[in-house]
């Protein structure tokens, strides 16, 4: 199978080539994807093209019926729909979860909303693409910080499955976004790796984005790490890694660790609320919490 493309008539010739095997019967679905342009799409409902079609070609509103495939549906009621929220402190691997689990199950077609997805739209594409000096990239990740909390705050409102990419360690957090989506079935994916293997994802995480958690947000998420339990705004609880039995006393010992290295509680709030904007975004580029 041929995609070629044509601009104003001119044939730009074949972009690539995909094989009938690798395809396995399944359709090829027009998608574009741009920024800050208006665009119209003529799938043969108009009387005549802008441009001379190329020979040979159909447009798709000309093809029978029969030889049609639909799009996926949605979901059909908010009953059928399902939210997943990733719990684990920065680095644990809760994105690499939830990217397999996406692609184990392509037919539930999740929505991941995190930070990394985010800068991802958010962040310029091309070849010659100018690196950010550190000002410009902290502005970036608090913009999306934004953004993911005004995604979090609509995702409710569609009838869609969804995976929260987030640290959510703080049991308030939990328990605030999964209210939100009632009528759902809400799931909590717990990552507790050993301890060897997070101090390794740390390393790899900092020398992939460039940065580190700064250690204060780091001894507030430890102290402050909760794992969730059933209830009636929660239907199942997983762990992605290690099991509950061996995932409990890690996040105990943690919790213990961190309160131990943190200033009294006092101090601790004031300190906290003078680096309160800091925080928020340093959280935010940790995968939320």
């Amino acid at each position: 199978v041929e995609l070629s493309f044509s601009k104003n008539g001119r044939a730009l010739g074949v972009a690539f080539q995909v094989s009938k095997e690798a395809l396995a019967r399944r359709a090829l679905l027009p998608h574009v994807l741009c920024r800050g342009c208006a665009v119209e799409l003529n799938f043969g409902q108009k009387e005549a093209p802008a441009f001379p079609a190329p020979p040979g070609f159909v447009f798709v509103h000309a093809v029978p019926p029969a030889e049609r495939v639909r799009t996926p549906l949605p979901p059909r009621t908010t009953e059928e729909c399902e939210v997943l929220l990733m719990v684990g402190l920065p680095g644990s691997g809760k994105t690499q979860w939830a990217r397999k689990h996406t692609e184990e199950n392509r037919e539930k077609r999740y929505n991941i909303l995190g930070t990394e997805t985010v800068l991802q739209q958010m962040r310029p594409n091309g070849p010659d693409v100018e690196e950010l000096d550190a000002k410009s990239q902290d502005l970036l990740v608090q913009q999306a910080a934004q953004c993911l909390s005004k995604l979090v705050q609509i995702a409710p409102r569609a009838r869609r499955n969804f995976i929260l990419d987030q640290c959510n360690v703080y049991n308030s957090g939990q328990r605030r976004k999964l209210l939100a989506f009632k009528g759902f079935a809400r799931k909590v994916v717990v990552i507790v790796p050993t301890e060897d293997d997070w101090k390794k994802r740390l390393e790899l995480r900092k020398e992939a984005e460039g940065e580190d958690v700064p250690e204060s947000v780091m001894l507030e998420m430890r102290a402050n790490y909760s794992l969730p339990e059933k209830s009636d705004y929660l239907d199942e609880v997983v762990y992605g890694e290690l099991p509950k039995e061996e995932a409990q006393p890690l996040v105990t010992k943690y919790r213990e660790e961190a309160r131990k290295l943190l200033p009294p509680s006092e101090k601790r709030a004031n300190r906290r609320n003078n680096r309160n904007k800091r925080n928020r975004q340093n959280r935010n580029r940790g995968q939320g919490y």
